[in-house]
């Protein structure tokens, strides 16, 4: 009896890391909040972290599986290069600490890690089949889902939708992250009906997913999936050319059927490239001057957002232009580009080395992949299928960021760790109970992690409800709703003290309280963390409270020069035409060598 209770604790603990591997794929997929974007992105975290979880438990307590040699010079370089950018990132995380970055900002890093690492086991190799096939599945569901939002106007989530591609939504969040998470299982999909396994089952999956792709519209995951198919075609041109024709022309009538190809020849045709673009040069330019002031160990990872105001000025000076989003749906404070966005937060050394990583195990991957071609089917997940995966999320993040959207980093990460395995390698994992106990603390400390991190921005999404609804309302209703704002704000500023978008949150609720005082303290401690428009529109709108019209007129030029639609919502006695004016009279200046606006002072109260 003994023995049968101890060979069921064994296979238990043989199951976590599987278990974990399937939650983290799939779960992130449907899990879903309507409060905001953030509280979303939050809660998507926090699942794939529940997976980490498990992998990590899975690796410390499940079947041992020794470490392999790296059997080839590849495998050796990659993680010879791996190990370098780890410790790399930990000298910039450790940087961005002192400067007051939050520590949350390094959650996402361990679930990945996790996958990577559990991905080149051989207990991880075995059961990769099972979770691939289940992320496939995931994304058929989600673009089929997709695709009857945007075409049939079925199932549409309410959401704000300038244009029509908006709707197409899945339950992801926006139609950027849909076709992002599409990319990698529609190329499972693709290469699984190449090989002639599961034919139909394959051939509907990837039919949902190019629907969801041509729905979501998005370029950057068109071009990436396009990258991934042509290294599928080309491992066998003569037999597969015709049918990847095929898929190509469902995929250009549906992109048609969207309207997707005539707009992109309209804006080809009228050279406005970068409205096609969305204006990504913005990001680019700022990326590159946080890169020129941090160059070795960069902002810290997750400081980039929190340079980007600067960073973007910076830019405007040295090119004599200003840089502002046109388009109402094209705001951002990033680079849309994760090579860039990983230099400017970690430094040019560490993104050298990850990307040394990354060609150190793509190289010997395309050669097995050609020793693949003879006859005889490959044990595992064939290599030409983790080559094209990999190969188009790296397309992906020239123009996105893969490393931020969790269905796509998740299963990244998780073919990386299948890569080293198939050109031998594996990653270093600690053994004895020393390693068990540091691996279970890891997991603890994920879990903690993504708790916190998912009950703050739960926080803040219920502070936005409250601020939302109390203009509407008088009475005992608003001041019940200004002080639940107020509780949720400090519980967000007590879980993660060092988040802009907290301490904005409670200046907030603060100045829904009429407590100016507090609210100016909370609004400055938010711009010392994250300089921000909207933070300094409040700013401004605090200092017409307190009577000092003066004072505000900084505050709202900077913030208007920054976010240009805010305008409209600076207070009759904050002069607004004026303020338009003058940001006008600083942007024609600009090109013969004059400077965007000086930073406002800070707001002290009498």
């Amino acid at each position: 009896m003994a023995k049968r209770t101890g060979d069921a604790t064994t296979g238990g603990r043989e199951l976590l890391a599987p278990l974990g591997t399937l939650v983290a794929l799939s779960i992130p997929f449907f899990v879903l909040t309507l409060a905001s974007a953030e509280a979303t992105r939050d809660a998507k975290l926090a699942a794939q972290a529940a997976g980490g979880v498990l992998v990590l438990l899975g690796l410390a307590y499940g079947r041992p599986s020794a470490g392999r040699e790296p059997a080839g010079r590849g495998a050796r370089l990659a993680l010879g290069a791996l190990v370098a950018f780890l410790a790399l990132f930990a000298a910039s995380a450790a940087a961005g600490l002192l400067r007051g970055r939050d520590p949350l900002d390094l959650l996402p890093l361990l679930p990945a890690l996790a996958l990577f690492a559990w991905g080149a086991t051989r207990p991880g190799e075995e059961s990769a089949g099972r979770a691939l096939a289940l992320l496939v599945g995931c994304g058929a569901l989600t673009g089929l889902l997709a695709a009857l939002q945007r075409f049939a106007g079925l199932f549409r989530l309410p959401v704000e939708a300038p244009e029509p591609r908006f709707f197409a939504t899945a339950l992801i969040g926006n139609p950027g992250d849909v076709g992002a998470s599409l990319v990698v299982p529609a190329l499972l999909a693709a290469a699984s009906l190449v090989r002639g396994e599961r034919r139909l089952a394959a051939a509907l999956a990837l039919a949902a997913m190019l629907a969801g792709l041509a729905a979501a519209a998005t370029l950057a995951p068109l071009a990436a999936f396009g990258a991934g198919a042509a290294i599928l075609v080309l491992g066998d041109l003569r037999r597969r050319l015709l049918p990847a024709l095929g898929a190509a022309l469902l995929l250009l009538g549906l992109l048609q059927a969207g309207g997707v190809l005539s707009r992109v020849s309209e804006k080809l045709s009228s050279g406005a490239i970068d409205e096609l673009t969305t204006q990504r040069d913005i990001g680019v330019l700022a990326a590159l001057e946080t890169i020129r002031a941090h160059p070795f160990l960069g902002a810290g990872p997750g400081g980039f957002s929190a340079d980007f105001a600067r960073a973007r000025l910076a830019a405007e000076e040295r090119f004599g232009r200003r840089l502002v989003h046109r388009s109402a749906s094209a705001h951002f404070d990033n680079a849309h580009s994760d090579p860039l966005t990983v230099a400017a937060e970690t430094g040019l050394p560490a993104a050298a080395a990850l990307a040394l990583a990354l060609g150190a195990l793509l190289v010997p991957l395309a050669a097995a992949a050609r020793r693949e071609r003879s006859p005889g089917r490959p044990e595992g997940l064939p290599a030409e299928a983790l080559l094209a995966s990999l190969a188009a999320v790296l397309v992906l993040s020239l123009a996105n960021f893969p490393i931020q959207i969790v269905p796509v980093s998740g299963p990244f990460a998780l073919l990386a760790g299948l890569a080293l395995a198939r050109v031998g390698g594996s990653f270093p994992l600690p053994s004895g109970r020393a390693g068990r106990t540091a691996l279970a603390l890891l997991a603890l400390l994920l879990a903690s992690g993504a708790a916190v991190r998912l009950s703050g921005g739960l926080a803040l999404a219920r502070v936005e409800n409250a601020l939302r609804l109390a203009p509407g309302t008088s009475g005992a209703t608003r001041g019940e709703l200004v002080a639940s704002a107020l509780v949720e704000a400090r519980r967000a500023v007590a879980l993660r003290p060092r988040s802009a978008t907290a301490h904005l949150a409670l200046g907030s609720a603060r100045a829904a309280a009429a407590d100016l005082p507090g609210a100016v303290a909370s609004m400055e401690r938010s711009r010392e963390l994250e300089e921000r428009a909207e933070t300094l529109l409040n700013l401004g709108r605090l200092a017409i409270a307190r009577g000092d019209d003066r004072a505000a007129r900084p505050f709202f030029v900077r913030g208007v020069w920054l976010f240009p639609r805010l305008a409209a919502a600076i207070p009759p006695a904050g002069d607004p035409d004026g303020v338009v004016a003058e940001v006008a009279r600083l942007e024609a200046a600009l090109p013969s060598g004059g400077a965007p606006p000086p930073p406002p002072p800070p707001l002290r109260l009498r």
